[in-house]
């Protein structure tokens, strides 16, 4: 008999770039009726662990059968246009300075990330600050002195897997 409490869908990645796959599973398995909705871009929606093969972000819903009881459950698999981009490319909008060691350190994160040129400029245009390595994190100083609490701008420009480019500018509170 199916527990419908422990029917669970999944998907591996969650996170793909249009035209790309992701491999859905479907749990409980065994003697049971399977059907993913929607069916577009699956490879089967009448099995398990079909393959998703998608070009937009979708919510797939899985829903489990014996004959008598039925569950169901659903997963989200997001597609974004670009690895060199956000949620891929981040920098954390603050940061606090302070030798706390929460936040000591601001970073460019990316998992696509090839290369990099990272600049931080304060208010008056002046550069503060430049790096080319994830490594190297700011630490709020310039010229070793604690710069004051404020709003810097940075530009980032990088280039990921792929060869794929992007110039990224926003900004960044100091905060102490």
């Amino acid at each position: 008999a199916l527990n419908r409490l422990l029917v669970t869908a999944s998907a591996d990645p969650t996170i793909i770039l249009p035209n790309e796959s992701s491999q859905l599973t479907g749990i409980p398995v065994g003697n049971f009726t399977y059907s993913w909705t929607p069916a577009n871009g699956l490879s089967n929606p009448q099995v398990s662990n079909p393959q998703a093969t998608i070009e937009e972000t979708t919510t797939y819903t899985l829903t489990v059968s014996d004959g008598f009881c039925t569950g169901s459950d659903t997963v989200l698999i997001k597609v974004y246009d670009s690895i060199c981009g956000a949620p891929f490319v981040f920098v954390p909008n603050a940061f606090s300075p302070n030798k706390d060691g929460q936040n000591d350190k601001i970073y460019v994160r990316g998992p696509f990330i090839e290369s990099f040129v990272f600049r931080v400029y304060d208010r008056w245009g002046e550069l503060v600050w430049e790096t080319t390595s994830l490594a190297e994190g700011w630490d709020g100083t310039y010229r070793g002195k604690l710069l004051d609490p404020d709003v810097y701008d940075y530009y980032l420009q990088a280039t990921c897997v792929g060869g794929l480019q992007n110039i990224i500018k926003g900004n960044i509170t100091l905060i102490r």
